[in-house]
């Protein structure tokens, strides 16, 4: 018996090691990566994109789209611009970024349902990798604002209804311009909590009230400025998505692939349901809501990027933090594919993270600025972040990858050569794609007569590599 017993606490505090390496290794690895988001100037290459479009806004007072075009709503340019001038370093800015909006998620979250803001805020972030969380992607102001709004709207049954109604409304309208897919989250959870507690006339009144006046203030820029610029900016985006939306076996992946990350999260969402919470507390009704819609909306968007999955990521961590402080989470071990699923995403994320640091350098964005100055460039498909790292003019609206292609189809090569023909002083090509083919012939041949070549971006150790960042930089000739 004594043998056994002996055994049993020899076991137990094996078992005890092993725990505390895991936690040891886990906890090591999150200080590795969320120290590498600090290597280079961004992570995802969408983002660098956002401040150049905010500066044709603020320094060259031209609304969207009439000095570059992206298809997302254009408070998200000023917001990232706004920020780019706050926030002082190059190096990790939106991964600061990310960590203040997270500071005001957890904050809201902690209000509403009374739980430390500290652990609130601590989770988000040690789990960030399963979403790319820490990217700074507008997913981080969605997020941030569907979390005011929770507040917000939560409090309204409780103190200052109209005031708070109104509010609600005000972010719901901000929140959609900045990304259309957190406008369909919100409108969907609003409708859900009108009918979970009370459909008065009055209530609905004060909540369209904050959603009409705040969409009058954000787009009132439009109307002073020139009544036509609000028709073009909305038909430009309708084109460009309608162009852009997935074909079905894309969409199926997309679904797929959101199936397979759910199932990451499933022991939360039982604990969850087992706790009977969605039966409870209208707040809690509400972070349900706010997680099945966020799960809808990142499936009909057609797309199955990583940082998408933020808006249901913040409603699942915030259901975890819930249960553990409620001593309801159940199947604690049905949590370890989801915390070795995160380790896996974090040392990937590190390596890429490695990676864009090398691609900067390689970029060599202060030899371009220099060379270039303030005269304008053609970007013909190749890496738009240059713009951002080396504060360039554009000569084309379309100068982000790829999107000249989605927006005219089989016809952008001639809108290229129309470009062409106007002699910019400066073209921006792919790396080697004259040779391998990803520029038109044509466009080559009248590249190559006309322009002299400056400087090439690309991997000595692998030529080979066409990486997106790489790039030849052509100059009109004298």
């Amino acid at each position: 018996m004594d043998n056994l017993i002996k055994k049993f606490k020899e076991k137990t505090k094996l078992q005890k090691n092993i725990l505390r390496m895991c936690i040891f290794l886990f906890l090591s690895t999150f200080a590795v990566y969320s120290s590498s988001f600090f290597l280079a100037p961004f992570n995802d290459w969408d983002v660098s994109f956002y401040p150049v479009i905010g500066r044709g806004i603020f320094e060259h007072h031209l609304l969207p789209y009439n000095y570059l075009f992206d298809h997302k709503p254009y408070l998200v340019y000023v917001i990232y611009y706004l920020w780019s001038k706050v926030e002082p370093l190059v190096n990790g800015r939106f991964m600061l970024l990310t960590l203040a909006c997270a500071g005001l998620t957890s904050y809201f979250l902690g209000e509403t349902y009374k739980i430390r803001k500290w652990k609130i805020f601590l989770s988000l972030c040690i789990f960030s990798a399963f979403c790319d969380y820490f990217d700074g992607n507008t997913e981080v102001i969605q997020a941030f604002l569907i979390s005011l709004f929770v507040y917000l709207i939560s409090k309204s049954l409780k103190l200052y209804e109209n005031m708070n109604l109104f509010l609600s409304g005000c972010v719901l309208s901000f929140s959609s311009n900045v990304n259309y897919l957190s406008g369909f989250i919100l409108a969907l959870i609003s409708g859900s909590f009108f009918v979970c507690t009370n459909l008065s006339l009055r209530r609905i009144s004060w909540f369209l009230f904050g959603i009409m006046s705040s969409l009058l203030m954000i787009f009132l820029p439009f109307f002073v400025m020139d009544h036509g610029n609000i028709v073009e900016y909305f038909s430009m985006q309708h084109h460009f998505l309608h162009n852009y939306a997935s074909n079905f076996r894309d969409r199926i992946a997309g679904i797929a692939y959101l199936f397979c990350d759910l199932l990451f999260l499933l022991p939360i969402l039982l604990s969850w349901v087992a706790g009977r919470y969605f039966f409870s507390d209208i707040k809690y009704k509400v972070l349900s809501f706010w997680f099945m819609f966020a799960v809808l909306a990142t499936a009909l968007s057609g797309h199955g990027y990583t940082h998408y999955f933020s808006l249901l990521y913040v409603p699942a961590i915030m259901m975890l933090v819930i249960l553990y402080h409620d001593g309801k989470l159940k199947y604690h071990y049905a949590l370890i594919p989801f915390v070795l699923y995160v380790e896996v995403s974090m040392v990937l994320v590190v390596i890429s993270n490695v990676n864009s640091m090398k691609h900067t350098a390689r970029e060599n964005p202060d030899f371009v600025a220099h060379l270039v100055g303030h005269d304008k460039i053609l970007n013909i498909n190749s890496d738009h972040s240059l713009y951002y790292l080396a504060n360039l003019e554009p000569f084309e609206k379309f100068a982000f990858q790829g999107q000249m292609e989605i927006y005219y189809k089989e016809n952008y090569n001639d809108i290229y050569m129309k470009d062409l023909m106007d002699k910019p002083k400066f073209v921006l090509l792919p790396y080697r794609g004259c040779v391998n083919g990803a520029v038109d012939k044509s466009l080559c041949s009248f590249i190559l007569k006309n322009y002299k070549l400056d400087y090439v971006s690309y991997s000595k150790k692998n030529p080979n590599n066409n990486s997106g960042r790489y790039y030849e930089l052509y100059e009109l000739l004298k």
